[in-house]
């Protein structure tokens, strides 16, 4: 209900400046802006393409045919997602993020601990590699991913655990804190 509430208000704001400034000169604002990074983007295209061509005589057909696929893809990317719940998207995308930054974590405290700059505590605390292994297609798929380890030791453990709490717990913080501001107003 909060939400509703402000992305009414929002909303409101928004037309309130549309219809007291020109909104002519809000829309040119904003086609300005997409324009010139499309614009860019095309021009550094044009560039690498040709680059290639120099450097291995790649045909610019197969080039255009290329940008050519990737207009149709994002049009079709464009229709299918133009009714995605974005809060939803933006949950799952936020938990894979905190996933990917626990498994770098735990990554590199696996990399000290190679180095002998730490000490692992217990060596190996499981080892589930011949479950899943993660030089196999899917443990590589979850180490480059997630920082699966199908033999860590206790240390890349513990600091894996520890930095899923940290955040858990500063998004409780920041979660409160929002709470508080919203009964206020």
């Amino acid at each position: 209900m909060q939400q509703r509430h402000i992305a009414k208000e929002i909303e409101g704001k928004v037309e309130r400046h549309l219809l007291s400034s020109r909104p002519l000169f809000s829309h040119l604002g904003i086609f300005m802006i997409i324009f010139i990074a499309i614009i860019r983007e095309g021009v550094e295209t044009v560039i690498f393409l040709n680059a290639i061509n120099y450097a291995n005589g790649i045909n610019f057909i197969g080039g255009s045919l290329g940008i050519l696929a990737a207009i149709v893809v994002g049009y079709l990317f464009f229709i299918s997602t133009r009714k995605i719940n974005l809060k939803r998207l933006f949950n799952v995308s936020s938990i894979l993020l905190i996933l990917f930054a626990a498994g770098l974590v735990a990554h590199g405290i696996h990399e000290f601990e190679e180095a002998g700059v730490l000490n692992p505590i217990v060596e190996n605390v499981w080892d589930i590699n011949h479950i899943v292994d993660e030089k196999g297609i899917f443990g590589s798929f979850l180490k480059g991913l997630f920082g699966y380890n199908g033999n860590p030791s206790l240390l890349e453990v513990i600091s894996y655990a520890a930095y899923l709490a940290l955040i858990f717990i500063l998004y409780r913080r920041i979660e409160k804190s929002n709470l508080t501001v919203q009964h206020k107003v």
